[in-house]
């Protein structure tokens, strides 16, 4: 079973972690966002340039983040499924204050769906590296 390889959790860090937390994808200890509420008005989708710990660019091109759409679609999906087993399957409600339920809630976690969408878009095409504090490069594309 041993390949001879030894992991450990401090050489390879969680990528769900790490994309849960907004890390940098490439050496996943830099913020993506410049701050970490998402409900700040102004601040709330402002994102770095680069990684403040690997200087791994953010800006890839310009439009990068609209593909992030893909990736916020399949979650406001999972939270509308979710939401409408537990609100009409266990608690049984009518369907005007299910729908008064989900639109609220939707709206409300709208910034987090935002900027999670944006953190699994950037994951996509950058790649893990280790030891990308030691390196000046920017890019880390696959």
């Amino acid at each position: 079973m041993n390949s001879g390889k030894k992991y450990s959790p401090v050489t390879k860090k969680s990528k769900l972690l790490s994309v849960i937390r907004q890390k940098c994808p490439r050496c996943r200890e830099g913020n993506l966002f410049t701050t970490q509420n998402p409900y700040s008005f102004k601040e709330g989708t402002r994102m770095h340039d680069s990684c403040p710990v690997c200087n791994q660019d953010f800006k890839i091109e310009p439009g990068f983040y609209i593909g992030a759409l893909w990736t916020s679609f399949p979650i406001v999906i999972f939270i509308m499924a979710l939401l409408s087993v537990l609100l009409l399957a266990w608690f049984k409600l009518s369907l005007n204050y299910f729908f008064v339920i989900l639109t609220v809630s939707l709206f409300l976690l709208q910034p987090i769906i935002t900027r999670l969408g944006r953190t699994i878009w950037i994951y996509i095409f950058i790649k893990y590296d280790p030891g990308a504090k030691s390196h000046t490069s920017k890019w880390g594309i696959e």
